[in-house]
């Protein structure tokens, strides 16, 4: 692995997500590299809002797409004055691997679930699918442990 010099920190906004901010921040500051932050909109929702919604499709996405863009501003603004800020649309593994394909990232830091196997299982993963087609090293935050029922 070369110099890192270009961070992409992920983020859907939960409190899971958070948990890699800390850590991507204590890396750009020890190696003096560039933090972009990166939020993927999904372009689709559930097919039962767009059938039975009383409010049209295009409008709720648009209005999901302009929460999401304030929501990251804000968040690169309590970051600080050299972070870049980014949303992409579409489906979030493809766009996080196309983000650090395009800005020639060192390396992406992203947070996962502590999800059971069931669940993991039957969802899939962001993380998973980020992790076999990335072209850099990917640093994966884990939550919190997943509760053994």
């Amino acid at each position: 692995m070369g110099e890192i010099k270009t961070l992409l920190l992920t983020t859907d906004f939960s409190e899971t997500s958070s948990a890699a901010v800390p850590l991507a921040l204590e890396l750009v500051r020890k190696l003096g590299a560039r933090l972009i932050v990166a939020h993927v909109h999904e372009d689709r929702l559930p097919p039962f809002v767009v059938e039975y919604g009383q409010t049209g499709f295009t409008e709720i996405l648009d209005r999901q797409r302009e929460q999401a863009v304030e929501m990251l501003t804000e968040m690169g603004r309590d970051l600080g004055n050299d972070v870049e800020v980014t949303v992409a649309d579409g489906i979030a593994h493809l766009e996080i691997v196309r983000i650090a394909e395009e800005r020639q990232v060192d390396m992406i830091v992203m947070a996962t679930h502590g999800r059971g196997f069931i669940s993991h299982a039957l969802m899939g993963s962001t993380t998973e699918r980020v992790l076999r087609r990335a072209p850099c090293p990917v640093l994966v935050v884990r939550d919190a442990p997943a509760e053994v029922s």
